[in-house]
């Protein structure tokens, strides 16, 4: 078992040891700050905290042990509580019933209500948000101003582009909070928030410019390799969310550094380590969000390296804000560690329910069952007739793209290996929906321009397929090949 030593080794065979117990500690950060924090008291040689057990085996020198009671006044802005008993937990259920009566826990009653009504109130400011279609009122191409871009980076900040970007981001604050928590400067807790933003800022700016320089050469349709990845990183969200939430089998799950290295890292006179948050933020230019990929696209049909780095930045830019503000949020219960027990519990809640989004827009893309089918059954089990065949062996699928969704002008029926034609009317269908996919119909994604859009499909094979976005957002509209 590593321990928390002084630099400067004391050789004074006089080295005794004690075993103190500690109340409020709730993660690995505690352990680094409770270590940290003890070496400055006199005559501590070594620390070794252990959340398992909260306790904290101390090695100090002289006759006189550390006192319980001296250290809980200065640990009691931390929120911690140190004894030499070992600290007694209220595990007590919520609701639990005793001679046929049903019994509140008033303590964790209140505490749960609390985490839930912050909970459901941040949840319902994202569904409102998506749900007033903000994409609507931003429309960007090739020639539109940088503020425009900007907008639509704000507009992108308060959207299901929240779900990916914001989701990894408050994932990721954890693991800065279990390595900077100890501390006492707000400038060395910022640091990887910084890198984190600066390292977007720059990627898109630089990744823009590629685009614009590279053109058409590049091609950014793959929407079963960027479903994929979505997953992927969805999944690793999940695991830590659960971490967050302290569910057991995720505990065992480790995407920490181990604790000799967290503190390492934490230990002020070292640096090693600290840019990889200037990665991650880099890296988000590769994550698909709809309307990172509308900047994407007219950044490279721009022609122009520095047009198509402008546009980047300003939409990086613009989705900044919302970012800031998630940072800003962490930051604040990194200054409280007793706070940060709290904060756990609702980002983990939140980033559940970003993950359960992101996976299930997916599953949309993918085609394969989500969620989403829930709101097919009632309205395209009634379309049991196929598209009629004209004069020329062709059979069209039509649809009018707007708001946010797709509008059958038709059956949805078609007969399989028969020439098929997609006859898309784009009255203005907004944000992520610009960029139609149906996998195994279409390959990649379709850009949508403005009027009628007409897509040759060849002959398709039997089976049934999903029409969404490319990010699976826009409701799904199932198409039935006979």
């Amino acid at each position: 078992m590593s321990k928390h030593k002084r630099k400067k080794k004391n050789n004074d065979s006089n080295v005794k040891t004690c075993t103190l117990y500690v109340d409020g500690m709730h993660c690995a950060s505690c352990e680094i700050l409770i270590e940290k924090k003890l070496l400055k008291q006199k005559g501590i040689e070594s620390v070794d905290a252990s959340l398992k057990g909260n306790r904290v085996e101390i090695n100090y020198l002289g006759e006189q042990a550390p006192d319980a009671k001296s250290l809980n006044k200065d640990f009691s802005k931390l929120g911690y509580h140190f004894s030499t008993k070992k600290i007694k937990h209220e595990n007590s259920p919520l609701v639990q019933f005793k001679n046929g009566k049903m019994l509140l826990n008033k303590s964790k009653a209140k505490y749960t209500l609390k985490i839930g009504v912050v909970f459901i109130s941040l949840l319902v400011a994202f569904i409102i948000f998506e749900k007033l279609q903000l994409g609507k009122h931003v429309s960007v191409d090739a020639n539109s101003s940088l503020f425009g871009f900007f907008l639509l980076g704000l507009v992108a900040g308060l959207s299901s582009c929240a779900a990916l970007i914001g989701g990894l981001l408050l994932s990721m604050i954890k693991q800065w909070n279990e390595i900077y928590i100890d501390s006492d400067s707000n400038f060395v807790k910022a640091q990887p928030h910084i890198m984190f933003h600066v390292g977007r800022l720059i990627s898109f700016f630089v990744l823009g410019g590629v685009l614009g320089l590279i053109g058409s050469a590049l091609t950014l349709d793959n929407t079963t390799i960027f479903s994929i990845l979505t997953i992927v990183v969805s999944i690793v969200m999940l695991v830590l969310a659960m971490q967050m939430l302290g569910v057991g089998w995720a505990q065992k799950l480790k995407f920490t550094a181990p604790k000799s290295f967290t503190r390492y890292v934490a230990d002020e006179s070292n640096f090693k380590g600290r840019y990889m948050p200037f990665g991650v933020g880099a890296l988000t230019f590769f994550l698909p969000c709809g309307f990172t990929l509308i900047a994407q696209t007219v950044a490279l049909t721009s022609g122009s390296p520095i047009k198509g780095a402008l546009i980047m930045l300003a939409f990086a830019l613009g989705t900044l804000p919302i970012l800031l503000g998630i940072s800003f949020g962490g930051l604040a219960f990194n200054s409280r560690p007793s706070l940060t027990a709290k904060f756990n519990i609702v980002a983990g809640l939140l980033i559940i329910f970003f993950v359960m989004y992101n996976i299930n827009g997916q599953l949309n893309v993918l085609g394969l069952p989500s969620f989403s089918d829930i709101n097919l059954s009632s309205s395209q089990t009634e379309q049991i007739d196929a598209v009629e065949v004209d004069e020329n062996g062709v059979q069209s699928l039509n649809f009018v793209a707007k708001g946010f969704e797709y509008i059958p002008q038709g059956s949805t029926t078609i007969k399989a290996d028969t020439e098929t034609t997609l006859v898309v009317d784009n009255q203005g269908i907004q944000g992520c929906g610009s960029f139609m996919a149906a996998r195994g119909l279409i390959d990649g994604y379709i850009p949508l321009k403005a009027g009628v859009n007409t897509v040759d499909l060849g002959k398709p094979s039997k089976g049934v397929y999903k029409l969404t976005c490319s990010m699976g957002m826009v409701p799904p509209v199932t198409i039935t090949v006979i």
